[in-house]
């Protein structure tokens, strides 16, 4: 159950908020492929694709149809959130205050203990 409900949460995204919806379009291509095939029998399928998508497109009397064709024009693309919520609300009774008492921190008697180990650093090399 969960899984077919996730599928079709996802179809509904995708032709919802992307192109996919473009896909629908196809019948509408391979339709208007053979009007022109009728029109000129020798076209092949690679042709017609790039008449239509690669090359400058002329009007040929059926422009209505051509800019229905999948990806010569953007269809608004649109996502909707729904919130759910899920959780109920948490009430609190009684706030509690933490009290945390402040320290006074101890330094070891040296202070300057990383100061004597850089002085050694700069010393002549002994043999």
């Amino acid at each position: 159950m969960k899984s077919s409900i996730s599928k079709i949460l996802i179809l509904v995204y995708l032709f919802s908020a992307t192109e996919a919806s473009q896909l629908l379009k196809f019948p509408l291509l391979f339709s208007h492929f053979v009007e022109h095939q009728q029109k000129e029998p020798s076209m092949s399928f690679g042709e017609f694709l790039h008449h239509h998508y690669a090359a400058e497109h002329k009007d040929d009397g059926d422009a209505a149809t051509d800019n229905k064709l999948p990806f010569k024009s953007h269809d608004q693309c649109w996502s909707f959130v729904f919130p759910i919520s899920i959780f109920h609300t948490i009430q609190l009774s009684q706030i509690k205050t933490i009290v945390i008492e402040k320290k006074k921190i101890l330094f070891s008697s040296s202070v300057n203990i990383f100061s004597a180990y850089l002085s050694t650093i700069w010393q002549p090399p002994r043999f």
